[in-house]
């Protein structure tokens, strides 16, 4: 069996639960088919520099070492030169011991360039291991904020080695891909898309009988998100003399709510804070369509998530939401496009018989589950080390 070695950028935490999590299940597909082991290494701001924990965990086939290490007591330049230096000790070290365990890996595939594929860029020099780049990140936008394009030239350069010195880049949607080639670097890449949970994510046709019109919106309700875009939109369709709802599930900001009830929405929208993975299936289940307005996006799982549930889907046409959303299951409106948005609401409600739910459930299921996703990464693999 396939011996593979993921470096993580992001992967979720003690820290932060949620930072990457889209990359955890993306490990959990390959690891159908393979042996694999990740490395994900974090800075702890709660302890002291001097201090290493490692956290690791092992499942069937998947192998995780999660490794927190202290930042120092300078502060600026010098703080990141150290943390830096400690990082790339930290990943030879672990590495060490990985191979220890289970010898060296055919393939080295890194998540997220920065940092994480500093170490497989050495690895290939000294070792001769090939890697390869998934890419998430929608920093590779201008118009994203933070973008690459705003980080120190450190930062960009060493980014841009990992990308050229790999053997091929994998984003997450095409838009990714054209977006790396158009204003960073020109590489050769393959899209492949981020995984569902199906077993969670699925259609229940019974879930929303004889409910009112529901919308639900999953997000950080960030800037990017645009929530105050979405609220101006409701109070658009709500003069208009629909009867609907919309679930905003995440961080339950006091501003957002105190603008919802600014424009007499206190009826219409229901703020919940941040739930379970698997409160957020219910949830889908239990609603009529998803309702999006990013300012800027990648491929969201979220939005893959409620496509699995049957959910047509009212978006912003931004990142790689174009390429799977289309007259069959959603409308696609310009960012920040708010009158857009609200037209394109009350569209779906007033022609909502005409979505097959079931259809596309299936299709978005076939597309997205655990094992299509795993065999994408087996079959590049394959072809990588065959030549």
């Amino acid at each position: 069996m396939l011996n593979v070695l993921w470096l993580a950028s992001w992967y979720p935490n003690r820290i932060d639960a949620f930072n990457g999590d889209f990359i955890e299940r993306h490990a959990m597909a390959v690891s159908r088919f393979l042996n694999l082991t990740v490395l994900a290494v974090t800075k702890d701001e709660s302890l002291s520099y001097r201090d290493v924990e490692i956290e690791k965990t092992q499942s069937a086939n998947l192998t995780v070492y999660k490794v927190y290490y202290g930042a120092s007591n300078f502060g600026g330049d010098l703080e990141k030169i150290l943390s830096l230096k400690k990082y790339l000790q930290l990943q030879k070290k672990i590495y060490k011991e990985i191979v220890q365990e289970t010898g060296e890996p055919s393939i080295v595939h890194v998540q997220v360039a920065m940092k994480a594929g500093l170490l497989a860029r050495w690895l290939k020099k000294r070792r001769s291991i090939p890697f390869l780049v998934t890419e998430h990140w929608s920093g590779y936008d201008p118009e994203s904020r933070p973008n690459l394009y705003d980080t120190n030239w450190l930062f960009r350069l060493l980014n841009k080695k990992i990308l050229e010195d790999s053997e091929k880049l994998l984003p997450v949607s095409d838009t990714l891909g054209k977006m790396i080639n158009r204003h960073f670097t020109p590489l050769p890449y393959q899209a492949v898309p981020n995984v569902v949970n199906t077993d969670l994510f699925f259609y229940r046709p019974a879930a929303i009988a004889n409910k009112k019109f529901r919308f639900i919106h999953p997000s950080s309700m960030s800037y990017p998100k645009n929530p105050e875009g979405i609220i101006r939109a409701c109070k658009m369709v709500k003069e208009k003399g629909y009867d609907f709802e919309v679930l905003m599930i995440g961080n339950k900001e006091e501003h957002l709510v105190a603008l919802a009830d600014d424009h007499g929405l206190t009826s219409q929208l229901i703020f919940e804070a941040a739930v379970s993975y698997e409160e957020i299936a219910r949830q889908m289940q239990s609603s009529s369509a998803l309702l999006l307005f990013s300012r800027y996006e990648n491929l969201p799982c979220v939005l893959l998530e409620a496509l699995c549930c049957g959910l047509p889907v009212v978006s912003s046409r931004v990142g790689g939401i174009g390429e799977v959303i289309d007259d069959t299951n959603g409308i696609l409106v310009e960012r920040e496009n708010e009158e857009q948005l609200a037209a394109a609401m009350i569209s779906i409600i007033e022609n909502y018989n005409n979505y097959n739910r079931p259809a596309i459930a299936a299709k978005a299921t076939a597309m997205y589950n655990y094992d299509t996703i795993g065999r994408k990464y087996l079959d590049i693999y394959q072809n990588l080390l065959r030549g």
